[in-house]
């Protein structure tokens, strides 16, 4: 088992321009940014739509990119996200 930590979160999100950011200091560093078109450089927009999803109903796609230190390190770069908003419960997503 990982123990517990207590550490500051820096996390910021802007769902419309496919951006966001988190660091836990010593724990993790992760950067989102919007899909660009290979050839003009441009930011793509692609996004879906699940009126019956289990976890959201609409995100949108970006690339992401994180590390995570420590027992179980992760290095990521230009990979996929996506972000959404959730509204759950305990009976799962609310609509």
């Amino acid at each position: 088992f990982l123990p517990t930590l207590a550490k500051p979160i820096d996390l910021s999100i802007d769902i419309e321009n496919r951006r966001a950011s988190i660091r836990v200091p010593g724990v993790v560093d992760g950067t989102v940014g919007p899909i660009l078109n290979q050839v003009t450089g441009k930011p793509n927009r692609a996004r879906v739509t699940l009126p019956a999803g289990f976890e959201f109903t609409e995100a949108e796609f970006a690339s992401g990119t994180a590390k995570v230190q420590g027992a179980i390190p992760l290095d990521f770069t230009d990979t996929h996200a996506h972000l959404a908003r959730v509204h759950w419960s305990t009976h799962g997503v609310v609509r």
